[in-house]
């Protein structure tokens, strides 16, 4: 292979790094030739499978990368869901900041990865220095530390990881050495009723299972009701059972709903328990000096879940977790390793995050984060966060005034439920119409809707987190699926 081969095929050098910007250039301009301003394409699933079954994965005389780029559009761009879309507005699933997106790029070429010093020195600190800013803006005290993750759920999971070990620790034992005593079989994990599924994978994956994990009432707005809360702890407590852990949520999946967080803080106070927040959904209010406030509470946390690829715009995956300083704090988990995490390295005062982290190979994904932050400054942030909130109140309205529409709940921050209802009397029938809009919008490609349970009934779901949406476009879709209701109600 010849010098300029090496080049180009690696970003060992500086014609190595200008290939990597004009194969960026050409996958961007296919793209922006191939993604239109619909939602998705309504190709049919048969006729997608049979295009990428044409595929070969690894042919053995290379394809030329002009013909790859025009694959790759046409699996993200023509045929992939358009996040920036006026009617896509399903799921938690936001465009992405232009420059952070870039960054992203720069981060896979470069490949450093997470797990020791020695491997990442400036993205480790970059890393540890965005979180720890990230701790002090949700309001936990000095001395907390971060790690980035893949997401929501991992981060979920690692935090009632630490919650497991520092109830062991409590009981003079230690699950990271011993496994589980026997009073694990009495450790329960109290969360809302609304909180997300994570919180059941982790308890079945910390060998707790699913009945560790109990559900709390919620009241009309989803969030935990606290009169039911109490009857709960009390009722763990008269059953034998201890409270390891209270998982509140700042931001629910379906509705968006913010649990009282401080009085969440209370009760963990008095067990003893751990307190996690999943704010993978609602941490972004810590920007907004209007929405900080339905936050209160979240500094008082031993760990915080934030997504900074819902609500922050940052490119798939970027996720983290911020822990308390202390006894609570990640150290509850590590590991040393001869080769990673070297004792005297920590002597000496070096950084391995790999001790911090479920994973050991991770990308610097903060850094993109960092970027996206500090090229947007906090007012217009807090901004954009607001006008999502402000949608979502507005819609609501609209909802209300579409003839054949009903609001399900008013909405708590960026999600709001509704249905058709039409003039239909049946339950049964008006959930079979329901299912039928959500499945027609998306397979004729007009518009992704989000589809939920709520009280037992089918309904729809808009969840906005494209600050550029507007509400023009709302109130068409609206009436689009009013439409539909009415045909499909005939």
């Amino acid at each position: 292979m010849s010098g300029a081969e090496r080049s180009t095929s690696f970003t060992s050098d500086r014609d190595g790094w200008d290939a990597l910007a004009r194969a960026v250039g050409q996958l961007a301009s296919a793209m922006a030739d191939t993604q239109g301003d619909g939602a998705f394409s309504g190709v049919a699933t048969e006729v997608l499978a049979a295009q990428i079954a044409q595929l070969d994965p690894c042919p053995k005389e290379p394809v030329p990368f002009e013909e790859v780029v025009g694959e790759v559009a046409l699996v993200l761009g023509t045929h992939g869901v358009n996040t920036t879309s006026g009617t896509t507005l399903a799921h938690l699933h936001s465009p992405t900041m232009t420059l952070s997106a870039a960054t992203d790029a720069v981060i896979s070429a470069a490949n450093q990865s997470m797990d020791s010093y020695d491997q990442s020195p400036a993205a480790t600190l970059v890393e540890d220095h965005l979180l720890a800013w990230l701790g002090g803006e949700l309001g936990m005290e000095p001395g907390c530390a971060g790690v980035m993750t893949a997401g929501g759920t991992g981060s979920n999971v690692l935090a009632l990881t630490l919650a497991r070990e520092a109830a062991a620790r409590r009981v003079g034992h230690s699950t990271v050495y011993d496994g589980l005593p026997p009073e694990a079989s009495s450790w329960r994990i109290v969360t809302g009723e609304k909180s997300h599924f994570s919180i059941q994978r982790a308890a079945a994956l910390l060998g707790l299972g699913h009945k560790a994990v109990v559900p709390v009432a919620s009241v009309s707005s989803g969030a935990i009701d606290l009169e039911a809360l109490d009857v709960a702890l009390e009722a763990e407590a008269q059953r034998g059972h201890q409270v390891i852990a209270i998982v509140g949520t700042a931001g629910t999946t379906d509705l968006g709903s913010i649990d009282p967080l401080g009085a969440l803080a209370d009760r963990a106070e008095a067990l003893g328990a751990w307190f996690h927040v999943d704010g993978a959904v609602a941490s972004a209010f810590i920007l907004s000096d209007r929405l900080a406030p339905r936050l209160a509470g979240i500094g008082r946390a031993d760990s915080v879940t934030v997504d900074f690829h819902k609500l922050f715009w940052q490119p798939i995956a970027a996720s983290a977790l911020v822990v308390a300083g202390g006894e609570r704090s990640f150290d509850l988990l590590r590991v040393p390793s001869a080769y990673l995490d070297r004792e005297e390295d920590r002597a000496e005062g070096v950084l391995n995050l790999v001790g911090r982290s479920l994973d050991t190979t991770r990308r610097a994904d903060a850094l993109k984060v960092l970027v996206g932050l500090r090229t947007t400054g906090r007012a217009r942030f807090g901004a954009m966060v607001e006008r999502l909130v402000d949608l979502a109140e507005a819609t609501a309205g609209l909802v209300e005034s579409t003839e054949g529409l009903e609001l399900v709940v008013e909405p708590s921050s960026v999600t709001v439920l509704f249905r058709y209802r039409g003039e239909v009397v049946d339950p049964e029938h008006l959930d079979a119409i329901n299912t039928a809009i959500q499945r027609s919008l998306f397979t004729s490609g007009q518009a992704v809707v989000g589809r939920t349970v709520h009280d037992g009934r089918q309904v729809l779901k808009f969840t906005f987190v494209n600050p550029e949406l507007d509400l023009g476009a709302v109130e068409a879709t609206l009436e689009l699926i009013a439409s539909t209701g009415q045909k499909l109600a005939h």
